[in-house]
């Protein structure tokens, strides 16, 4: 996984590569099921109270904070490749 995967992708892979179920996740992090859920479906972004959740299980709150910056920058450049709508600087 690198830089340009979405931070609710690299929870998938992580809950993949460590076996962990959401159930299990909430249980360790104290997050609600239907918050974990929309994340998972990229409804959500990492925000500083879900960094310091997932931050209990996997990694620290700051890799999320920043998995998410850089998402959120690459995130328009997808979007132009794409041939979507992106407004100009100038």
């Amino acid at each position: 996984m690198d830089g340009h995967t979405s931070p609710a992708r690299f929870l998938a892979y992580l809950l993949t590569e460590h076996d962990v179920s959401v159930t299990q996740l909430c249980d360790r992090s104290g997050l609600d099921s239907d918050i974990v859920w929309a994340f998972l479906a990229g409804r959500l972004p990492v925000t500083q109270t879900l960094a310091e959740q997932l931050g209990i299980v996997f990694h620290s709150p700051g890799f999320w904070l920043t998995r998410q910056a850089i998402w959120m920058r690459t995130e328009p450049d997808a979007d132009a490749a794409a041939g979507g709508d992106v407004t100009p600087l100038c």
